[in-house]
């Protein structure tokens, strides 16, 4: 069969550095790259940059059961609005996803509402039910302490929940606090929660794992300790734009409040330079609204979370453009390393690989306005901070943004977790960042 040919022409991120260049995408797949391509309609892009389409690795769309607060379709939108093109969605929702049949059913249900491609991940605390979800692909959440959803399981408990996984399989994603190092104390601060759930829980939480001899990645660290923890036992991590960017002594009050806490400024700065130097190996929201009104009651009632899907890659395009990050190592984080840890055919502008793909016109910076997003709770804790949007995604060579506008929606389809492509690289040298910093000439 004979498939028509789209053509983006542009300034495209291939193999470590810009080139400009024609994409030729046929049957949702990049055909071939070259230097002059003539297809069915092509689009040209001039000095615009076109960089792979982002993975976010750790959402909460809050469907089914929580729907008041996101659903498949307004989270979904925002991660498309955002430049991402994949989601990975946690199991916490009500009922959690801890059957198979629980599993099969949220990808139904997300199959006819999600505007980027998803993967869905099973909470780890059935052992009966772990080698059937394991037989369907679905890759797996630990949580080892309390936080929204109560799926938080001893560590005395995880051996026996990770005997009927296959030897070799994606990494399991692990919220890594230890309950027996918290302060019994009602918190009524950011800095109060911060001490009330201390480093000391994540990192001693991080250890407790490396006698499991299993294939780990630890989600949303904090600090330098836990990053010494995470070095020494070999598994891979992740850091959210709130933990990069946000303290605890940011007058957020209950927006702020997120589990594991936002850390003391020296932690954000040593977290921060961390991620930016490649010792981090990936970036993920933890895309977790609730409602303002939720958020409103006291500090010790209301709900851990924040929202961040829409804003995480706009934030840290706008830290490449004034030279407190590499975009290639931004890149590296949104895209590369999530489609390797989860053995994703995307991540990259290769032949054969998922035309997922991003525009981006270093000049459009804006601010974020929470009444702008697309997300159902309406607000963020980056209120007035610049960032830059994307100016087109496209999904499998479909546009589904175009010009800050929703252009397709509902075509997201379901993705498994498979084997890793390959283990961690050492981070990339730095060296392009002068592509967005200097901006791509009108």
């Amino acid at each position: 069969m004979v498939f028509p040919m789209l053509v983006l022409e542009g300034r495209a991120f291939i193999q470590g550095s810009f080139k400009q260049c024609a994409i030729g995408i046929e049957d949702g797949v990049i055909s071939s790259i070259k230097k002059t391509l003539h297809g069915d309609d092509n689009v040209d892009y001039g000095e615009f940059l076109i960089l792979p389409g982002g993975i976010d690795l750790h959402v909460h769309f809050r469907e089914p059961g929580l729907t008041h607060k996101e659903d498949f379709r307004t989270g979904t939108t925002s991660a498309a609005m955002g430049g991402i093109t994949t989601v990975f969605d946690m199991p916490n929702t009500m009922p959690p996803t801890t059957t198979l049949r629980e599993y099969e059913q949220k990808v139904e249900m997300a199959g006819r509402k999600a505007c980027v491609d998803f993967g869905l991940y099973a909470a780890l605390s059935k052992p009966r039910e772990t080698s059937r979800l394991a037989g369907a692909g679905a890759p797996f959440k630990l949580y080892m302490a309390q936080t929204t959803g109560g799926l938080d399981v001893p560590a005395d408990d995880v051996p026996g929940l990770l005997k009927d996984l296959p030897p070799v399989y994606p990494p399991v994603v692990v919220h890594a606090e230890n309950p027996a190092k918290f302060k019994a104390t009602d918190a009524r601060t950011l800095r109060e929660h911060d001490l009330a759930r201390p480093v000391e829980a994540e990192s001693s939480s991080i250890d407790l794992l490396k006698a499991m001899r299993r294939n780990f990645h630890i989600t949303h660290v904090t600090s330098e300790e836990s990053l010494e923890s995470v070095s020494s036992s070999g598994f891979t991590s992740d850091v959210t734009p709130h933990h990069l960017l946000l303290d605890c002594t940011r007058p957020l009050g209950q927006l702020g409040k997120v589990n594991p806490p936002l850390r003391q400024p020296s932690e954000r700065e040593a977290v921060w330079n961390a991620f930016a130097g490649g010792r981090i190996d990936i970036l993920a929201s933890d895309h977790a609204p609730h409602t303002e009104e939720e958020k409103s009651v006291n500090f010790a009632d209301a709900p851990s979370g924040l929202p961040g899907v829409e804003t995480m890659i706009p934030l840290m395009l706008r830290k490449v453009r004034s030279s407190d990050l590499q975009l290639d190592r931004l890149i590296n984080a949104v895209a590369e390393r999530p489609a390797e840890l989860m053995g994703l055919n995307k991540g990259f502008i290769e032949v054969g690989r998922d035309a997922d793909l991003v525009v981006v016109d270093s000049h459009s910076v804006t601010k974020v306005r929470g009444k702008k997003l697309h997300s159902k709770c309406g607000w963020t804790a980056f209120e007035g901070w610049e960032a830059i949007f994307p100016l087109a995604v496209y999904l499998r060579g479909n546009l589904i943004v175009d010009k800050g506008e929703v252009a397709e929606d509902s075509i997201g389809e379901h993705v498994d977790a498979k084997v890793p492509a390959k283990r961690p690289e050492p981070a990339k040298k730095p060296g392009f960042g002068a592509a967005l910093q200097q901006g791509a000439p009108r």
